[in-house]
């Protein structure tokens, strides 16, 4: 093997830079921020905040500049064009990161989220988005294994070099006693991940889109790690699921909520692993995996079967919450894909990537998205508490003078820290006189109580999150503090 010479590899990288400027910056840029807030002192972090969203918006350029490079490359727009468009998408990051709050909340974090997943599909279809869900599948699926390649082995390599580099720089510290901070290994790491693994990761990208469709390309290495360690993991999951659905069956009861992630963790190992095993589909001597393909969509029914009713019980007793929202969402997608796969003739994989990064956009926003519903699901089961218990008549708030249940009085407390954490306390407004920003958080004779105490204390009801657990004559309860800083205890010796 002939080791490249320097100048190969500077041509190399100069290369890789020329075809993906915006891309590179916007890694290089939110790698250099990090780099320079874990250099800030902890007690001025709070005037930087600003700085994670910067960052935020870069991580997100990088896989939305580069589905647009990928696109401009595959309709064959000049260069001019290319940067243009791709100057559009910088402006579009920008007006994203002014829409952000100074402050990120759990709805802000959730979205960003969404808009990440959406924007990795992206780019897994982005050549492809001129020739139609039907046409070049081939491609389609070299393209994304080539992807799927890339990322293992700049990972592979990235942790490596990191790896060397922390020890080099540790055992330096150590011999030559030269006190290095301990803060470069995570400025180290940020450099590796923004600079070299985004700029190795890009200069391996297929650079001639159309000759994908004729390559008939399969690595030895990925259909071992299919066969022997992804179906292994699959059969695993089918065998557990199966034995749960006797046992419910058996003792004639409700599934556990959580049984809905393994139905998930098993329904997504298996699609996977049959987008990569689709090319031996067409292979002969290898009839198995016609058969394991066309069984497995089959298997799933019952599955999904058992999916709906433990999310559709969890929304039954406690409303939907947005991962509630989510899990049905994707219970939803699955039944559809199941029946597609299972009748369909011509069974294009392409459907899936398309698929789920519509939901991710469409579930982000709107009054159909995850955060609007769920809000109304909460308020609806808080207004039901409060009007069943007298707290709530002709729409204003009354302080109730009797106690109420423990189990509802845990579900009134997990709204209003439900509507807390999404910064949405606003919507009770109605239903009190005087101002719910004005409540703060701080000391009611000798004790200190958040802001979601003090909303409870209004409806007479004593805010309680968590269970209180009974056992005989023992009483646990299990307390937390949601306010962080200092808390000013002049004239006291301890604060507990």
């Amino acid at each position: 093997m002939k080791i490249p010479s320097l100048k190969v590899l500077f041509e190399g990288a100069k290369e890789t830079m020329l075809r993906f400027p915006f891309v590179i910056l916007a890694s290089v840029i939110g790698a250099g921020f990090m780099i320079y807030l874990l250099d800030v002192p902890f007690d001025r972090q709070d005037a930087y905040k600003h700085l994670y969203n910067v960052v935020m918006v870069c991580s997100l350029g990088i896989s939305f500049l580069l589905s647009l490079v990928f696109i401009c490359e595959r309709i064959k727009t000049s260069k001019t064009i290319s940067i243009v468009v791709q100057i559009i998408g910088v402006i579009l990051l920008v007006a994203y990161y002014f829409s952000l709050p100074g402050e990120v909340g759990y709805k802000d974090i959730t979205r960003y989220f969404l808009f990440m997943i959406g924007m990795h599909l992206l780019v897994s279809f982005s050549p492809f988005v001129n020739k139609g869900i039907s046409l070049e599948r081939r491609g389609f699926w070299q393209f994304n294994q080539n992807l799927f390649i890339r990322i293992l082995i700049t990972g592979v390599y990235s942790g490596v070099l990191y790896a060397g580099l922390s020890i080099a720089i540790l055992s330096f510290n150590n011999l030559f006693e030269a006190r290095i901070d301990s803060k470069i290994y995570g400025q180290l790491f940020f450099f590796i991940l923004g600079v070299f693994n985004t700029w190795f990761f890009l200069s391996g990208l297929p650079n001639n889109l159309d000759e994908l469709e004729s390559m008939d390309l399969y690595p030895k290495g990925l259909k071992i790690f299919t066969q022997y360690v992804l179906l292994p993991l699959v059969i695993i999951y089918l065998l557990i699921l199966y034995l749960y659905m006797g046992k419910i069956i058996v003792q004639w009861q409700l599934p556990m909520g959580w049984v809905s992630y393994l139905v998930l963790g098993f329904s997504t190992t298996g699609i996977f692993s049959l987008l990569l095993i689709e090319p031996l589909r067409e292979m002969e001597g290898i009839n198995w995996i016609k058969k394991f393909s066309k069984w497995f969509y089959l298997i799933l029914f019952p599955l999904i079967i058992l999916l709906f009713t433990a999310i559709l019980r969890r929304t039954g007793e406690y409303g939907i919450t947005e991962r509630r929202y989510f899990v049905f969402v994707l219970a939803v997608w699955l039944t559809v894909m199941a029946i597609y796969f299972s009748i369909s003739k011509i069974k294009n994989i392409k459907i899936i990537p398309y698929s789920l990064c519509l939901i991710a956009f469409l579930t982000s926003f709107g009054p159909w998205g995850a955060f609007s519903l769920s809000e109304r699901s909460q308020m609806g089961r808080l207004e039901e508490i409060l009007t069943k218990n007298k707290i709530l008549v002709d729409g204003k708030i009354v302080k109730s003078v009797n106690p109420i249940p423990d189990e509802e009085r845990q579900d009134v407390s997990s709204v209003i820290q439900f509507l807390s954490e999404r910064k949405s306390l606003d919507r009770i407004q109605p239903w009190v006189d005087h101002s719910i920003d004005t409540i703060k958080g701080g000391v009611v004779n000798n004790i200190y109580k958040s802001k979601e105490a003090k909303i409870a204390d209004l409806m007479g009801i004593g805010y309680q999150l968590y269970k209180r657990y009974n056992q005989s004559d023992n009483k646990y309860y299990y307390i937390t503090s949601k306010e962080y800083g200092y808390i000013n205890i002049q004239g006291y010796d301890f604060a507990i």
